[in-house]
């Protein structure tokens, strides 16, 4: 069945690095900071979805992320302990931390103690129990930043890496009780990225691109290899231990496993190199093992997916939160949403002969090989659909046009904060979003029948409680906008010279 479908090559939303991942093994989600400040939470237990999405602040930062059962962390270079109210989707509660910026957090196995290590050498510990977060303790002040902390598996020994030093902490007494250096020939290497194993071997992943083994209890070095030409940023082992991935500014991922290895009467066991993929071509900031599947994001803003065997790679690209578009039929009017600012675009018009049936151009397109080729990346395996698509020939025909797409008018919030949700009426003459702080209603003043000039008058929206939105929609007549706010709905009648006013309201909760 043919059908006319608007192309909207015009829509440019700039993709945002990840910056940092957290996994909750228990409910299976995901969580993922990008370089805006905004965190994104993904649920894992078919397939992948986003379920939560907290915009972030102007010159906002999350460097890293962990969840406390069902609850949410993170820190930054804010120098602060954030917990984040996922009902809500904004700040709960915020600690102060010594030390300033904090570049690392991790949890304990019982879901009880946080550690943040700090630019200033300070590892700060904190209770979570109960729903609360308490200051407990300072560890022995070091010098340099600590760019990584790990917890084991009893949650009684603390791993921290910094600048040629990782030391290992007794969490009762704040303590280092080990300490090795990482340092080669004079250079300065930086620690990014470790682990700590059951049986109290740490894993380290350097700026020389080396993978270094070590003794947790006596400090020496058990294996080294030089996986990569550039820094290690991030470690992932296996739920089992036997199977570990790491990657980083180099963007290949290799994979090692634990192997045993007979020497007379002992048996030794070995880590040696299995596979290795190119997925991504920019940094490699987090991996995370979800069963058999290993997720990586970066630089690049995808949220990748891949397994070996059977070798699969799904990606899921870098785009703002839906609804990114809301269109008024009546008048061809596209509301396209960006990060922080909105655009109208009055959409082209297509030709038609004296009985009224369209035109088709000259120019025919057909799926072009170019669009399959990624360089030396493996594939996505949707890709299997163009593929078949290609084998078939399918053919499109272009319409021809009498008139292009036309950029109307361009709305930036203020301050430039993130919008979480906006609507265009269906009568294409309102338009309303909303950001963390306010929501804002602007009427659209034609003032030809062309649409060609069009100016913007608020709108009083009266008797909503302060803060924002994070679902809103419109009536088919445009009269009527519900509005959802955490967790009650808010019905509204509008007028187009009174403004919006409440007329119901119904609790979610109950």
């Amino acid at each position: 069945m043919a059908c006319k479908v608007h192309r909207v090559r015009y829509y440019n939303p700039k993709p945002q690095p990840i910056n940092c991942v957290s996994f909750n093994k228990t409910s299976k989600q995901i969580a993922v900071a990008r370089g805006d400040a905004s965190i994104e939470i993904w649920d894992l237990n078919y397939a992948p979805y986003l379920v939560k999405f907290i915009p972030g602040v102007e010159n906002g930062s999350v460097e890293a992320l962990g969840w406390v059962k069902d609850r949410l962390l993170s820190t930054g270079l804010g120098g602060a302990l954030i917990e984040w109210d996922l009902q809500k989707l904004c700040l709960k509660t915020t600690v102060l931390l010594t030390g300033y910026a904090a570049w690392c957090l991790d949890v304990n196995p019982d879901n009880t103690l946080v550690a943040v290590g700090t630019e200033q050498g300070y590892v700060n510990l904190y209770d979570v129990e109960n729903d609360e977060i308490i200051y407990r303790r300072l560890f022995d002040k070091q010098e340099g930043r600590i760019l990584c902390c790990k917890f084991n598996n009893t949650g009684n020994v603390l791993v921290t890496g910094s600048i040629n030093t990782i030391r290992v902490w007794n969490v009762d007494t704040g303590h280092a009780i080990t300490r090795m250096s990482v340092s080669r020939r004079g250079r300065e290497v930086i620690v990014w990225c470790l682990d700590i194993l059951s049986d109290n071997t740490i894993v380290s992943g350097d700026s020389l691109g080396r993978l270094i083994f070590w003794d947790g209890t006596l400090g020496d070095q058990i294996e080294s290899y030089s996986t990569h030409k550039a820094d290690i940023l991030s470690i992932a082992v296996s739920d089992d231990e036997k199977s570990l991935f790491c990657s980083g500014v180099d963007p290949v991922i290799m994979n090692f496993i634990k192997v045993n290895k007979n020497t007379g009467k002992l048996t030794e066991a070995h880590w040696v190199k299995n596979v290795q993929r190119n997925i991504h071509e920019h940094d490699v900031r987090g991996l995370v093992i979800h069963g058999e599947k290993l997720i990586s994001v970066g630089v690049d803003g995808y949220l990748t997916f891949s397994s070996y065997p059977p070798k699969w790679v799904m990606r899921l690209p870098p785009m703002i939160p839906a609804p990114r578009s809301s269109i008024c039929v009546q008048k061809k009017l596209l509301l396209l949403r960006y990060s922080n600012h909105l655009e109208v675009w009055k959409l082209g018009s297509y030709a038609t002969n004296n009985d009224g049936n369209v035109l088709i151009s000259n120019v025919n397109t057909t799926l072009d090989s170019s669009q399959t080729e990624t360089n030396d990346l493996e594939q996505d395996s949707t890709i299997d659909v163009i593929s078949k698509a290609k084998a078939e020939n399918t053919q499109k025909q272009t319409l021809k046009l009498t008139g292009k797409p036309t950029k109307l008018v361009s709305v930036q919030t203020k301050g430039k904060k993130q919008i979480q949700c906006c609507a265009l009426s269906p009568s294409g003459e309102l338009v309303i979003y909303s950001t963390a702080t306010n929501i804002r209603m602007l009427k659209l003043d034609t003032e030809d029948e062309e649409q060609s000039n069009i100016s913007l008058s608020k709108l009083l929206i009266n008797g909503l409680p302060d803060g924002g939105c994070d679902c809103v929609a419109f009536t088919e007549d445009s009269n009527t906008m519900v509005i959802h706010i955490a967790g009650t709905l808010h019905v509204l009648q509008v007028d187009l010279e009174a403004g919006a006013t409440p007329v119901q309201t119904i609790n979610l909760e109950k």
